[in-house]
C-alpha cells in the first residue's frame, strides 16, 4: 500500500512539475518606465481644471463619489470626453453589465483616436480572456495583465506550483484621462460596485481628482505599466486568436435585458449621476498627495520602512484628537493594535466601522478581526459593525457619506483630527500591509472629514451595530435602529462562528 501511495505521490509531483514548466511565464526583463501621459494641453478636461485657478497651497481638487450610480456615471463621463489618452489600473473587472459597458466605451474612445492602456490584475478578470485579446488587437488599445497566471484554466492549479508569487496582487485602482482628471479609491469594476440591481451592493468610496496630484497618479501608473510583473496580454493568452466580435456578443447579451433598461432609466433619474454625465463636476480645491506601494512589492523586494503603510502610520502617529476609520477588513495585527491602544491612551477618540460577520463578503477575514475585538473595546476604542441590510431609510438620496444603500462595506477611508482624509484601496489588514500593492490619496479637507464624521455620528443609527462590553464583560451588539441587543455575531449561524473561532487559532493571519 505504501509503495502505491509513493508511486501516486511521485506521479502527481511529476505532473505538477511538467505543468509548471509548460505554462511558466516568459522571462520579462525590467524596463525603464515610459514617460507618464501628462497631456494636459488644449483638451476640454485640461481647460476645465485650469479654470479652477488652483494655487500652490491647494494645488489639487477633488470630488467624492459616494453612490454607485454616480461613480459609474463619472467614469463614463471621463471616458466619453477623452481626447488623447486613457490609462486604467484595476484589480477586479467583471464580465457583467457595467464591466462590458465600460469596455465598450473604452473601445469607442479608441475608435476616435484616443490611446487606451488597460492594466488589469489577472486574478479578477474571469471570462474576459477573449474580449481582452480582441481589444488588444485594436491599433489604439494596449492591454497588460499584472502578475498573470500561466495556466488559464483551471487557475487554482497554478497555486500548487507558484503560490508565493501569485499570492501577491495589484490591488490599486485608477482611471486617468488626458493627464487632467483621474478617479481613484476603493471601487473595482462590476455591478456590485455601481448599484445596478436589487441584490445587495457594496458601500464604497472613491474620488475624482484634478490638478497636481494627477501627475503623481499618472507616474504611478507608468511605473506599474513598465514593471516586471506587467505582461502584454498576447504573451499570456497564447491560444489561437478567437474570431472578432467577442465584445459585441457580450454587449448584445447583457444590454438586451430588462436589467439594462431599468439601470439606464435609474441613471437618467439620479440627480448626481445625471449631472456627472453632463460633465458637471464639483471639484473642491485641496492639498492632496498620492501614497502608494512600488511594483517591486509584488516581487517581495520592498523592505519595511518603504511601504505605503509607513506613510499612513506617520499620519496616525500624529493624530491629536479624533480618528474615524472605515475598513471592510479590519485585522490590525500586533503593530496596529499597539498603535491604536497608544492613541486611545492619549485621549484620542477612535471610532472604527467595519463589516459585521453577516455582511462580510470574505468571512475568513473575520477570524482575524475577532481576535482583536475584545482588546480594542477594553482600550476604549468604539467599534461599529455594518449590518447585512440597512434599514429602508438607507434608500434616501442623502443617505450619508458612504452611499445610499449598505449591505457589505468596501470603502477604505479615514479622517484624522477633522481635516486629514485618506481615500484609497488600503484595508487595515496584513494582506494590504505586506502582500498586495495599494494606493490612495491623502487629502486635507475639513468638508470631506466632516462628512465622514457625520456618518459616524448620525447615519450609524440605521447602518450598524454598536459593539460593546456589558457590565459583566460580555460582548454585546446593539442594533442602533431598533435597540435590539445580541450576544453573538448577529445573523450568523453557530457553525460559522465555531469554524471561524477554530480558524483564528491557525497561523494564517499573514494571509488575511
Amino acid at each position: 500500500m505504501l509503495k502505491w501511495l509513493a508511486i501516486l505521490g511521485a506521479a502527481i509531483a511529476l505532473a505538477l512539475a511538467l505543468i509548471a514548466r509548460l505554462y511558466r511565464l516568459p522571462r520579462k526583463p525590467a524596463q525603464p518606465p515610459e514617460p507618464p501621459r501628462l497631456d494636459g494641453g488644449d483638451t476640454a478636461l485640461a481647460r476645465m481644471v485650469a479654470a479652477l485657478a488652483l494655487g500652490p497651497d491647494r494645488a489639487s481638487a477633488v470630488q467624492p463619489l459616494r453612490e454607485g450610480k454616480a461613480a459609474f456615471a463619472a467614469r463614463l463621463a471621463l471616458i466619453d470626453r477623452a481626447e488623447r489618452s486613457i490609462d486604467v489600473e484595476c484589480y477586479i473587472w467583471h464580465r457583467d453589465l457595467t464591466g462590458v459597458l465600460m469596455l465598450d466605451r473604452l473601445r469607442a474612445a479608441a475608435d476616435r483616436g484616443v490611446a487606451v492602456r488597460l492594466l488589469l490584475d489577472d486574478l479578477g478578470i474571469s471570462g474576459l480572456d477573449a474580449i481582452l485579446a480582441e481589444l488588444n488587437r485594436h491599433e489604439n488599445i494596449s492591454v497588460r495583465l499584472y502578475n498573470p497566471f500561466g495556466l488559464r484554466r483551471p487557475r487554482l492549479l497554478n497555486y500548487l506550483f507558484d503560490f508565493v508569487r501569485l499570492n501577491r496582487r495589484m490591488h490599486g485602482k485608477s482611471l486617468t484621462v488626458d493627464g487632467a482628471l483621474a478617479i481613484t479609491g476603493g471601487r473595482n469594476v462590476g455591478d456590485e460596485y455601481f448599484d445596478t440591481g436589487d441584490e445587495p451592493a457594496f458601500v464604497d468610496l472613491d474620488v475624482i481628482a484634478g490638478g497636481a496630484v494627477v501627475a503623481d497618479i499618472a507616474r504611478h501608473f507608468a511605473e506599474f505599466w513598465a514593471s516586471r510583473s506587467a505582461y502584454r496580454v498576447d504573451r499570456v493568452i497564447r491560444q489561437a486568436p478567437a474570431p472578432s466580435g467577442a465584445l459585441d456578443r457580450a454587449l448584445a447579451e447583457l444590454t438586451d435585458s430588462a436589467e439594462h433598461r431599468r439601470y439606464a432609466r435609474e441613471l437618467a433619474e439620479h440627480g448626481e449621476a445625471r449631472s456627472l454625465a453632463a460633465g458637471e463636476f464639483d471639484l473642491e480645491p485641496v492639498a492632496a498627495r498620492l501614497v502608494r506601494d512600488a511594483p517591486d512589492k509584488t516581487l517581495g523586494s520592498v523592505l519595511a520602512g518603504h511601504l505605503m503603510v509607513d506613510d499612513l502610520a506617520a499620519i496616525l502617529t500624529g493624530v491629536e484628537h479624533s480618528l474615524d476609520l472605515v475598513s471592510p477588513y479590519f485585522v490590525p495585527g500586533e503593530r496596529g493594535m499597539a498603535e491604536f491602544v497608544r492613541l486611545a491612551g492619549r485621549g484620542v477618540r477612535l471610532r472604527v466601522l467595519t463589516n459585521s460577520l453577516a455582511a462580510n463578503d470574505v468571512a475568513l477575514v473575520h477570524a482575524g478581526y475577532r481576535k482583536y475585538r475584545r482588546r480594542l473595546l477594553e482600550a476604549g476604542i468604539e467599534l461599529f459593525e455594518l449590518k447585512r441590510e440597512a434599514s429602508p431609510m438607507a434608500r434616501r438620496s442623502d443617505a450619508g457619506a458612504l452611499g445610499s444603500r449598505g449591505s457589505s462595506l468596501h470603502a477604505k477611508t479615514f479622517a484624522a483630527d477633522g481635516r486629514t482624509v485618506f481615500v484609497g484601496s488600503f484595508n487595515f489588514d496584513p494582506r494590504s500591509v505586506w502582500l498586495n500593492t495599494e494606493s490612495g490619496l491623502v487629502i486635507e479637507s475639513e468638508a470631506i472629514a466632516h462628512e465622514l464624521s457625520r456618518l459616524m455620528e448620525d447615519d450609524l443609527a440605521r447602518l450598524a451595530y454598536r459593539v460593546a462590553l456589558d457590565a459583566k464583560g460580555r460582548m454585546r451588539w446593539e442594533d442602533l435602529a431598533t435597540g435590539a441587543v445580541h450576544h453573538a455575531d448577529p445573523g450568523s449561524p453557530l457553525a460559522l462562528r465555531a469554524g471561524l473561532w477554530a480558524a483564528g487559532k491557525l497561523p494564517i493571519e499573514w494571509l488575511l
